[in-house]
C-alpha cells in the first residue's frame, strides 16, 4: 500500500470516470502472483496493474466518484488498498494512454497534464536517441494473414526438427575450416564488400522480424505496425510486435521473442554450407556475410539481455520481472534519493527480496555494457568515416552528458519532492562531484606499458641445408643433445653424384686437350686453361655440396626439430630450415616496438621490467639488463583489416635479459608479455595521454 493520503486528493475525489469500452482486460501471473493486463486494441497500449488496483478500476463508474470507489476497496481491502498518492498516479497514467475516460475539471486537467509532459519528454529523449530511431510505414497484418496456413507449417513441431537438423548441419560444416574463417573475416569490411554486407544485413534482418510476426500471429496476436529502424544510422526493418505482451503463457511470449532468431541461425546455417561448399566468388562472399550476420550479431546484440533487444524481453519474462529495465532505473533513484538525499519516505519499486537486488544490479551491469558499447562503436565509426563520426559524437554528447546534466540541475532546482530536503541533495551532488574530482586529478595511480615478445636462447642456431636433397638418415634425435660439428642428418641427391661423375670426365677431357694444345697448338692453351678452371671450381662447387649433403651442428646445444621424423624420405631445397641448435642456459625477451611507442618505452628501458610467460601466469621473470636496437620496417595489418594490405612501420627491437626463476620452465619460442613500470600518475593524467594518442592515431592513419 503507498502512501495514504495526498495533497492532490481533492483534484480527483469528486472525479467520475471509467475505462474506455474498447479497453480490453486479460489476467497474467508472474511468480505465482496474479496481474490484470489492460490492453487498447486501437492504439497498441498495454498497462499492467495489481488486482488491488483492478478492483478500484471495477467501481469506478458514471454513478461513483473516485473517492467512493476508493473508500469502497479500502473496506473490502485494507491490506492492499492503493494509496491516494497511488490513485492520482494511476489515474493520470491511465487517462495519459488514452485507456480512460472522465469529464475532467480545468485544474484537475493541470495535474494530469503534467504526466502528459512527462510523456512527451520521454518522446524527445527519443529523437536525441537518433541513432535507434524508428520510421513506421505500413500496417502487415493483412499479409500475415494470409501467410498464415504456412507459417504455422513452419513453426512447428516437424519444423523444429528440420530447423535443429540443418543449424547441427550447418555448424558441423563450419569446424573443420575455423582457418578459413578466420582468414575470410579479415576482408569483411573491406569497401567492395560493405555493400553487399549491408544488403545481405538488411534481408536478413526483414526475414528476423518476420519471425516475430508469424509467432505473434500464430499465437493471436497482431501486428498492425511495420517500419524502418535507424540503427546507428543504418537503416533495419522492424515490426511492432507488442500485442505478444497479453498472452496469457509466458512460453508463447519466449518463444515470440526468440522467433527472429530462430529465422537467422537457420539461415546462417544454411549460408555455412554454402560457404563450404563454393569456390572463392560473389556467391562465396554473400555466404560469409550471410553466416557472420546471422550467427555472431545475432547471439552477440539480440540474445544480450542487457541491450533492449530480444534477450531483454526474454529475460523479462523468464525472471517474471517486467519492465525491468525502466523499473531498474526506478531503483537506483530510488537507492539514491532515500540513501544520499533522505527522502525516508519514497517507496521502492521492488516487489520482493529478490528484486531488491535483482534491480539496481541489473541496472549499473546494463548502464556500463552500453556505455563501453556504445562508445566501442563511436569510435569505429570514427576511425572508418571521419564525418559520421563527429556527428555521433555530437549526438552522444548531447544525449549522455548535455541532457542528462540539464535534468539533473532541473531536478535539484524544482523537483516538488525535495522541498525539505534541497540542501542537503545540493550538498550530496557537490560533495559527490568534488569526490570525482579529487580522485581523477590528484590520486595517483600506478601505471604500466605491456607488450607481447618471445623468449629466446641468447646461444642458438637455425639449421639450413646447404644443399637440396631427400632426408635419407637421422643421425642424432631430435631433442637429444649435440656437440659442435657433430652430424645431425645425411641428404642424398642421386643427380649431384651424377653430376660429379660428369664433371670428372670433362676434366680429364679437358688436362688431355691442354697437354695435346701444349704440344700441337699453343695458341689455343690459354683457352683450354680457362675452360680447366671454370670446371675446377664447378668441381670445388659440387664437393661443397656433397659435404653439405651431412648436416653438421655449428654449436653444442638441443637438437630442437619436432616435425623433422616427418620429412624422413621427403625432398627439401636448399635453404630450408630444418630445426635449431639451443643452448638453454641464458635467455633474452624479445619485443618488437613500433616506433609510435618508442617514447615511452625509452623513458622507462632502465627502470624495473618484469616477464610474464603464457602457461606460467604465477611466474614474474625480473629483466637484469636490456638492450634496445633498431630494426627495419615490419609489415603491419592495414586499417581495413586485410593481409593483403600491408604497411610497413618502423619498429624498434628491445632485448631483455632474463634471469631464471625457481618454479619457472624457460622454453625457446616460448610467447609471453613484459611489464615496465611507469610513474604513478591521476586518472586524469593517463586519460588525456590515452586520448591524444588515439587522436594521433587515427589522424595519421
Amino acid at each position: 500500500m503507498g502512501t495514504t493520503f495526498s495533497e492532490s486528493w481533492h483534484r480527483v475525489a469528486n472525479l467520475r470516470a471509467q475505462l474506455r469500452p474498447q479497453v480490453r482486460v486479460r489476467r497474467q501471473f508472474f511468480r505465482g502472483e496474479r496481474w490484470y493486463l489492460l490492453h487498447d486494441p486501437y492504439n497498441n497500449q498495454f498497462f499492467r496493474l495489481r488486482p488491488a488496483a483492478y478492483a478500484f478500476l471495477l467501481r469506478l463508474g458514471p454513478n461513483s466518484t473516485v473517492g467512493q470507489a476508493w473508500e469502497t476497496v479500502l473496506k473490502e481491502r485494507p491490506e492492499d488498498a492503493p494509496g491516494q498518492q497511488d490513485v492520482v498516479g494511476l489515474l493520470s497514467q491511465l487517462y495519459a494512454s488514452n485507456l480512460l475516460t472522465a469529464e475532467v475539471p480545468a485544474d484537475t486537467a493541470a495535474l494530469f497534464q503534467r504526466y502528459k509532459k512527462r510523456v512527451r519528454r520521454e518522446a524527445t529523449a527519443k529523437i536525441l536517441g537518433a541513432m535507434f530511431a524508428r520510421f513506421p510505414l505500413f500496417d502487415p497484418d493483412d499479409f500475415l494473414e494470409w501467410v498464415k496456413p504456412v507459417s504455422n507449417r513452419i513453426f512447428s513441431r516437424v519444423g523444429f526438427l528440420v530447423w535443429l537438423a540443418v543449424v547441427i548441419w550447418g555448424f558441423s560444416s563450419v569446424v573443420g575450416h575455423t582457418g578459413d574463417l578466420v582468414a575470410q573475416s579479415y576482408r569483411v569490411l573491406d569497401p567492395a564488400n560493405l555493400p553487399w554486407l549491408f544488403l545481405v544485413t538488411a534481408i536478413l534482418k526483414a526475414f528476423h522480424e518476420f519471425g516475430h510476426m508469424a509467432l505473434c500471429k500464430k499465437f493471436g496476436g497482431t501486428v498492425n505496425r511495420a517500419g524502418i529502424l535507424l540503427m546507428i544510422f543504418t537503416p533495419m526493418p522492424f515490426a511492432d510486435t507488442t500485442s505478444a505482451w497479453g498472452f496469457r503463457e509466458r512460453w508463447q511470449r519466449v518463444l515470440v521473442g526468440f522467433g527472429g532468431m530462430i529465422v537467422e541461425l537457420f539461415l546462417a546455417a544454411l549460408a555455412a554450407v554454402v560457404w563450404v561448399q563454393s569456390g572463392e566468388g560473389l556467391l562465396h562472399d554473400l555466404a560469409f556475410n550471410a553466416m557472420l550476420v546471422g550467427s555472431v550479431s545475432t547471439l552477440l546484440f539480440n540474445l544480450n539481455p542487457l541491450l533492449r533487444f530480444d534477450g531483454y524481453f526474454i529475460l523479462s519474462d523468464l525472471s517474471a520481472i517486467p519492465n525491468l529495465y525502466q523499473r531498474s532505473t526506478k531503483s537506483l533513484r530510488y537507492y539514491f534519493e532515500r540513501y544520499l538525499f533522505g527522502l525516508r519516505r519514497e517507496l521502492s519499486p521492488a516487489d520482493n527480496p529478490t528484486e531488491a537486488w535483482v534491480l539496481p544490479v541489473y541496472g549499473i551491469g546494463a548502464g556500463i555494457y552500453r556505455f563501453f558499447l556504445f562508445g566501442s562503436i563511436l569510435l569505429f565509426v570514427w576511425d572508418r568515416f571521419l564525418l559520421l563520426g563527429l556527428i555521433m559524437g555530437l549526438v552522444c554528447l548531447v544525449a549522455w552528458v548535455l541532457v542528462p546534466l540539464g535534468k539533473l540541475v532541473n531536478y535539484l532546482v524544482g523537483s516538488p519532492k525535495l522541498h525539505l530536503q534541497r540542501g542537503r541533495a545540493v550538498g550530496v551532488v557537490f560533495a559527490c562531484l568534488a569526490f570525482v574530482l579529487i580522485f581523477t586529478r590528484w590520486v595517483p595511480f600506478p601505471q604500466s606499458i605491456r607488450a607481447d615478445g618471445i623468449l629466446e636462447a641468447r646461444n642458438s642456431a637455425v639449421i639450413i641445408t646447404g644443399t637440396s636433397g631427400t632426408v635419407a638418415e637421422l643421425l642424432a634425435a631430435p631433442g637429444s643433445r649435440v656437440e659442435s660439428s657433430q652430424p645431425m642428418l645425411r641428404l642424398e641427391d642421386p643427380e649431384l653424384a651424377l653430376a660429379r661423375r660428369e664433371l670428372e670426365a670433362q676434366l680429364n677431357e679437358a688436362r688431355a686437350r691442354e697437354r695435346q694444345a701444349l704440344a700441337q697448338d699453343p695458341g689455343s692453351h690459354p683457352v683450354l686453361r680457362g675452360y680447366l678452371a671454370a670446371l675446377q671450381k664447378r668441381a670445388e662447387e659440387l664437393k661443397e655440396r656433397e659435404q653439405a649433403l651431412v648436416v653438421t651442428a655449428p654449436q653444442t646445444g638441443y637438437w630442437v626439430a619436432p616435425e623433422l621424423e616427418d620429412f624422413e624420405g621427403v625432398w627439401v631445397p636448399r635453404g630450408a630450415a630444418l630445426g635449431e641448435i639451443i643452448n638453454p642456459v641464458d635467455f633474452e625477451f624479445l619485443v618488437q616496438v613500433p616506433v609510435n611507442r618508442m617514447a615511452r618505452i625509452i623513458s622507462v628501458a632502465d627502470g624495473p621490467a618484469v616477464v610474464r610467460l603464457d602457461g606460467q601466469p604465477w611466474t614474474r621473470l625480473p629483466v637484469t639488463s636490456r638492450v634496445l636496437v633498431a630494426a627495419s620496417a615490419e609489415s603491419s595489418q592495414s586499417p581495413s583489416g586485410n593481409p593483403a594490405e600491408q604497411e610497413a612501420i618502423p619498429f624498434f627491437e628491445f632485448r631483455g635479459r632474463i634471469e631464471p626463476g625457481n618454479d619457472s620452465v624457460l622454453l625457446h619460442g616460448l610467447a609471453g608479455q613484459i611489464r615496465f613500470a611507469l610513474p604513478a600518475q591521476s586518472v586524469w593524467q593517463q586519460g588525456k595521454r590515452i586520448w591524444r594518442e588515439f587522436i594521433e592515431r587515427r589522424t595519421q592513419s
